[in-house]
């Protein structure tokens, strides 16, 4: 209690700069190397944090997701952000921190997935006929020939979530799940992860397999928790390329 109580009347500098993420970073980091901010102790929100240093909620969310990249920092579900016990050893370079800020974005891209496609396969489980599960079965079967080329890999990919939206038979979750799509392929050219490792390609497929299983069977919630996970890989593997 007595270091949340420092840390939560701790002084900031008003950022004025237009590079917000990058000067929020830079002096949590500053704060943590003079030892103010000690490992395992919780952050104030991110709502008191961006106001104390002057700076917009979302340059805030940006700036804490490139520390959680980073190695700095832990989000704990319900609990908070605290200072990771185990800090990098390494000092970190402006390179390092622009990759971490894109990765932060990405993040956010994958979270909107969790709440979109997540509820697109429980809604497919329910709704899809059967030309709609035999269009996902053959571009799964694709995904699964294209496992070693990874242009061909991500575009089937792709196709296959597309798929998925419009098994729900919802024209505005199509929109929306294409929309998020073509931002995913974006960030995956500028960053040119082609790197994917083939365990990850083995459970994509693996676990891309459950959910068309499960929406054949009608299974909405088993559908819903396989997309959590196939999503869910797709987020470690980037944050590992990444990092």
């Amino acid at each position: 209690m007595k270091i949340f109580q420092q840390i939560y009347f701790m002084t900031f500098e008003t950022i004025h700069k237009s590079s917000a993420p990058e000067k929020v970073v830079e002096q949590i980091l500053q704060k943590i190397n003079a030892g103010e901010l000690q490992p395992g102790s919780r952050l104030p929100s991110q709502k008191e944090l961006a106001q104390k240093m002057g700076v917009g909620r979302s340059s805030m969310r940006e700036a804490i997701n490139a520390l959680v990249v980073m190695g700095y920092l832990e989000a704990i579900h319900g609990k908070g952000t605290f200072i990771r016990q185990t800090l990098p050893a390494a000092g970190f370079s402006s390179e390092g921190l622009r990759a971490a800020l894109t990765a932060g974005s990405i993040f956010d891209l994958m979270e909107a997935r969790q709440v979109l496609e997540c509820k697109s396969a429980k809604l497919a489980a329910e709704r899809a006929e059967p030309a709609q599960i035999k269009k996902l079965k053959k571009v799964l079967k694709k995904v699964k020939a294209t496992e070693k080329d990874y242009t061909i890999f991500l575009q089937a990919d792709i196709d296959f979530h597309a798929c998925l939206a419009e098994a729900t038979g919802n024209k505005v979750i199509c929109e929306m799940t294409k929309m998020v799509l073509e931002k995913v392929v974006r960030h995956h050219s500028r960053l040119k992860t082609t790197k994917l490792s083939s365990e990850y390609r083995l459970f994509s497929i693996h676990s891309a397999n459950k959910v068309v299983n499960h929406i054949e069977n009608g299974e909405g919630e088993k559908a819903s928790a396989w997309m959590a996970r196939h999503l869910k890989a797709i987020n470690d593997e980037l944050k590992s390329i990444i990092t």
